[in-house]
């Protein structure tokens, strides 16, 4: 029978490879082995291009080419997409991101038939993901049952972020690697007229605010025009009247010429009279 000093000696050795086994299963895992182009880009890091300045009211839709993924579509370029109507650039961080997926474009999903009340004929989506990832998104969004209306929701991959950056709109977020600022820009005719940029959640760049700042555009359209056709229908009337004050002017004019002709020729025939009769 062992003694009561050996059972202790065991129950340590028993506790301390308990102790050296569980340090050993949290362990971080060691680096996965990796090719040696792998490292050499790993180690050197993904090189995304360079900001051109950020896009302002009054500028131009960049000229950078757009390969579209289907086959039988012709590519394109940023100006040429945005060249013609009024066209809504979403720009999200991320495809599949929660914000995005759950608040940002849903958001322009139920709306809409407002953007097209407001003069909006297009509306496109853009992430820095490759063109499979985008073709996942418009399926877990199913797009598809929205391009039975006028406007057709669009996706455009922006794989390797030229896109973004020609607008100054890419940001490098490190592991997450190059990711478009949640914005949107507003074209007409190939000419940025809003652009709104977020820092956080959609505001700037929310379909609300994207209709509300239609809206107010149109409603202040249409005063201007009341406004102008008030004004050119009271200057109608005023030369009317002053058409017509002449026109009675001339009349009382004319009437008085007359009625002086009447008193001459009455004068002149007295006269005539007066030289004709012989005194008695």
């Amino acid at each position: 029978r062992r003694s009561f000093a050996a059972t202790m000696v065991m129950a340590k050795v028993v506790l301390a490879l308990l102790v050296m086994g569980s340090a050993a299963a949290f362990k971080p895992m060691a680096t996965p082995r990796l090719s040696r182009r792998t490292a050499a880009l790993y180690m050197a890091g993904v090189a995304y291009p360079e900001n051109a300045e950020r896009i302002k009211v009054g500028d131009a839709a960049p000229a950078v080419g757009l390969t579209k993924a289907e086959d039988d579509v012709d590519d394109t370029t940023v100006s040429g997409l945005f060249g013609k109507g009024t066209s809504v650039l979403v720009n999200v961080p991320g495809a599949f991101t929660p914000t995005c997926s759950n608040t940002h474009v849903t958001g322009y999903l139920e709306n809409l038939a407002g953007l097209e009340a407001e003069g909006v004929d297009n509306v496109y989506i853009m992430a820095v993901n490759d063109r499979f990832v985008m073709k996942a998104w418009d399926d877990s969004l199913e797009l598809d049952s929205f391009r039975e209306a006028k406007i057709k929701p669009e996706l455009i991959a922006d794989g390797a972020g030229t896109i973004s950056a020609s607008m100054g709109l890419l940001v490098d977020k490190g592991d997450m690697g190059g990711r478009a600022i949640r914005s949107a820009v507003v074209f007409k005719d190939g000419v940025a007229k809003y652009v709104g940029v977020d820092a956080g959640q959609p505001e700037a760049s929310s379909a609300e605010t994207i209709m509300g700042m239609l809206k107010k555009e149109r409603e202040d359209a249409e005063a201007a025009k009341a406004a102008a056709e008030a004004e050119a229908k009271a200057a109608a009337e005023a030369a009317a009247a002053e058409a017509k004050a002449a026109e009675v002017l001339e009349g009382e004019v004319d009437q008085k010429q007359a009625l002086i002709g009447i008193a001459v020729a009455a004068a002149a025939a007295y006269a005539a009279y007066g030289q004709s009769v012989t005194p008695m």
